[in-house]
């Protein structure tokens, strides 16, 4: 008999993973798939197409106002600002109306290509009142004790200790820090839950690095607000201390 020769087995042609989005190309796992989410807030770093999805949306600014965290905070002219994590400058620009041209206010991230964009948004609008800084989680380039107000906003759930130490060393004594953050429950867009701090939990972390709670409110529908005091120490060893 005539032998046929073994043919090989047909291959099916491989699928090609589906291309990430910008905004959910690196969720954590187990997270729910939301449009335009904040779940990776607890992530180091936000890109441009990152702050067009989710940074600047009307809707984040119906539930987060800046406007309104500013007056309820009762930012003054002339103070010094530094919101670490700034991002788009969604909090920071606003920030620069209040403080006026005798303030600053200092626009710090770990994205190259958000301090870029905010650099951007200062020139077009010719702000002259905002720095954008390139930090590193470990070490904000700026010098100790400069700020009147520190802001970590939806970003203290995340940053490693060291970047809450770095926030912490800008405080001027009598300073205050002002975290903003989701509420430690389910809400229609945020980071998951077990990421998320409830305020107990974000009150005593802070307390350890020596800050006293001082107010607390409401943002909104899904945020929180508690406002810290870096308090003002007697003396300074080696050091004249002038009162205020």
């Amino acid at each position: 008999m005539r032998k046929v020769p073994n043919t090989p087995p047909r291959r099916r042609p491989r699928r090609r993973p589906a291309a990430a989005s910008p905004t959910h190309g690196r969720a954590h796992p187990g997270a729910k798939q939301r449009p335009h989410d904040h779940r990776r807030m607890h992530e180091a770093k936000w890109t441009r197409a990152d702050a067009v999805a989710v940074l600047d949306t009307p809707e984040r600014r119906a539930h987060q106002d800046p406007a309104e965290l500013w007056r309820r905070v009762r930012l003054r002219e002339g103070d010094v600002v530094v919101d670490v994590g700034a991002g788009s400058g969604f909090f920071a620009l606003p920030a620069a109306i209040v403080v006026g041209p005798q303030g600053r206010v200092y626009a710090v991230d770990v994205s190259e290509e958000l301090v870029e964009l905010v650099r951007e948004k200062v020139e077009a609008s010719r702000i002259r009142n905002v720095e954008p800084v390139l930090s590193t989680p470990r070490h904000i380039p700026i010098e100790d004790a400069l700020a009147d107000v520190v802001l970590l906003a939806n970003v203290f759930h995340g940053i490693p200790p060291e970047s809450v130490r770095e926030a912490v060393r800008l405080l001027r004594p009598g300073g205050r820090l002002i975290d903003v953050d989701w509420k430690k429950e389910e809400t229609p867009e945020g980071p998951p839950i077990e990421h998320r701090l409830a305020v107990p939990e974000a009150t005593a972390a802070l307390r350890a690095h020596g800050l006293v709670r001082v107010d607390s409110f409401e943002l909104g529908p899904s945020h929180y607000v508690l406002v810290f005091e870096r308090s003002r120490p007697s003396h300074l060893p080696g050091h004249l201390v002038s009162a205020e």
